[in-house]
């Protein structure tokens, strides 16, 4: 992906231009990512990335502008150059790698290939390297799974050893870190004459193992202890954290003192003093420059060691920097192939990180297929949907969404609008090949509602929740597959997703506007702004059979589509009845009156 970023360098080249990363650290400490934002100016766009690296971040994020630069028709997708892992060189035509008269596969070795690879090599050179029936990136799902696990693994392990080794607090304690507070512990062990011993504890399962170290000493000048456990994701870690828990104790206890010591970074500062012979003619030429500068000298002081300024200082002026993104914009991009918006991160493996959203699209129309032609009970499920009073506005909501940035879909309870206009547009956008394009989420007022109705409409596709379909409310959540899929959650949810933007996401649905309180009412307000800076974004309200001309007002007067609810008759009875009909007799009274 790294052709990306040249690519925009390239572009941003040729008008002038030079595109501005900023990245910064997120997570926590065992999972740490970097974020990478890219701005160019001009453009009213921020591109955004994260990966486990910075490279990668920077990538991702060069990509989104890319992307973005597509869409307003300032690139042509044909410029473009393609993502993914570089194929394979070509074999060379030499006598060892020859085919023989038989037909076999060429190996590095002069034999042929096995049978099974000879197989698949010929299933390759037919569908393609993708494996989706076009030509594409390799990308081997069997054959290197091992090396990939194991790669991944030593990936992971690397980069929690770097992060926990990282220590920006120090000098708040005394410059006392994990390379020298352990020694330190170890000349208080033998002064005090105290036997320390660490006890290791084991947490995690076998694939994820880790240790807590602990410890306990008496101090005999205070007549106390102290105490520490500290984790790591080995023994040697733990055993250091805990003695650096240990001696931060003890120095802020007053028992030991400050670390003396210069430490790693202060070393590689330190440069002994080299004597430099100059020439006259470069000493008058200095001396012209000085001059002509009007800079001041200032003697030099009769101690070496003590620093002092060569001139006078003066404040540099700069122009303040201008960021170009919108403030108080909430930012969006639409659904892309290497984005999952449920988390907000690039999928930076698997296949796909590197499949085409054309390629996405097919496999999931495939898949839809077959299992309306193969599942029985499905086909049943679908029977019953037809019946639903809401299944006749079905092709007016799809074209009224397709041509407005907001519809509101006023119907009665239990029209079916809340289980259905999500599969309906899901259903629509994977019928014609662009189920890449689609990521719905549904805001429920209840997280009783969010999650039933995800339970429902998962249900209703003969599937369990977690893979068209999902939820997520507060502490639980299952999020669905990143493209093509529907999420339920709570209002409260989806503004603090608000926070990070909505990337990703095609179809906004408010569900029961008419209950209103300060969240909904926040959501509606940012989604206006949305929908004003980006016309693409679709956002759908549903309310019931109420006055909601007060909310097609405030979003530019919006087309309202009613759908009609079933009717069924109402019998009254009155408490009276209901006792004469149930037959109702009272128990006697068996309770008898005390003797005086």
């Amino acid at each position: 992906m790294g052709d990306v970023k040249n690519f925009l360098y390239a572009w941003c080249g040729k008008r002038k231009m030079t595109p501005s990363y900023e990245i910064r650290a997120v997570g926590n400490k065992n999972r740490q990512k970097f974020m990478c934002e890219v701005q160019v100016e001009g453009y009213n766009y921020t591109g955004m990335g994260n990966s486990t690296n910075k490279k990668d971040a920077q990538s991702n994020a060069a990509r989104d502008f890319v992307n973005y630069l597509v869409r307003i028709n300032e690139i042509k997708s044909e410029e473009v150059p393609a993502f993914g892992v570089a194929s394979p060189p070509p074999l060379t035509d030499t006598p060892d790698t020859t085919a023989n008269a038989e037909g076999d596969l060429p190996t590095t070795m002069g034999g042929p290939l096995p049978p099974h690879l000879a197989l698949k090599a010929e299933n390759n050179s037919e569908v393609g390297a993708s494996g989706y029936g076009v030509p594409g990136p390799t990308w081997d799902r069997g054959a290197n799974l091992k090396d990939y696990y194991s790669r991944k693994e030593e990936q992971e392990v690397q980069a929690t050893l770097e992060s926990e080794e990282v220590d920006l607090n120090a000098g708040l304690h005394g410059n006392w870190t994990l390379e020298n507070a352990k020694a330190r512990l170890n000349q208080y062990f033998q002064k005090e004459k105290i036997q320390g011993e660490y006890k290791y504890t084991q947490v995690g399962p076998d694939h994820n193992r880790s240790f807590i170290a602990e410890m306990t000493i008496y101090i005999k000048q205070l007549g106390r202890r102290i105490f520490a456990r500290e984790h790591g994701s080995n023994k040697k870690l733990a055993a250091q954290s805990c003695a650096l828990s240990l001696v931060r104790q003890l120095y802020h206890l007053g028992v030991v003192e400050a670390y003396s010591g210069l430490t790693k970074k202060k070393e590689g500062e330190t440069v002994e003093p080299y004597k430099v012979n100059l020439s006259q003619d470069l000493e008058h030429q200095l001396q012209n420059i000085i001059q002509e500068l009007n800079l001041e000298i200032l003697p030099p002081p009769e101690d070496p060691s003590v620093p002092v300024a060569l001139n006078i200082g003066k404040l540099a002026q700069f122009e303040p920097s201008q960021r170009q993104n919108q403030v108080g914009v909430v930012p969006w991009s639409p659904p892309q192939s290497n984005w999952n918006p449920w988390t907000s991160s690039n999928i930076d493996e698997g296949p796909l990180a590197f499949a085409t959203p054309e390629q996405i699209s097919m496999d999931l129309k495939n898949e839809l297929m077959y299992q309306l032609e193969q599942d029985h009970d499905l086909q049943a499920i679908l029977q019953e949907r037809e019946l639903l009073p809401v299944k006749k506005f079905e092709s007016e909501i799809l074209e009224a969404i397709s041509q407005n940035s907001v519809v509101i879909i006023r119907g009665a309870t239990g029209c079916g609008k809340t289980t259905q206009v999500p599969q309906f547009i899901l259903d629509d956008f994977i019928q014609n090949d662009r189920a890449a394009e689609c990521n719905i989420v549904v805001t429920q007022p209840r997280r009783i509602s969010a999650v039933s109705v995800a339970e429902r409409v998962a249900f209703e596709r003969g599937e369990e929740p977690g893979k068209s379909c999902g939820y997520s409310v507060r502490f639980e959540s299952i999020l669905p597959r990143p493209h093509a899929s529907i999420m339920f959650c709570t209002v409260g949810v989806l503004l603090r997703k608000l926070e990070a933007g909505i990337r990703g996401i095609s179809h906004v649905i408010v569900d029961e506007i008419h209950e209103r309180d300060i969240n909904t009412d926040f959501l509606l307000v940012v989604l206006r702004d949305v929908v004003q800076a980006y016309p693409e974004v679709r956002i759908v309200l549903m309310s019931a059979t109420i006055d909601t001309s007060m909310f097609c007002e405030y979003f530019f007067n919006c087309p309202i589509i009613e759908v009609y609810g079933r009717t069924y008759p109402v019998q009254e009875y009155f408490l009276e009845d209901c006792i004469q009909m149930t037959h109702f007799v009272p128990p006697p009274k068996d309770k008898k009156k005390k003797k005086k």
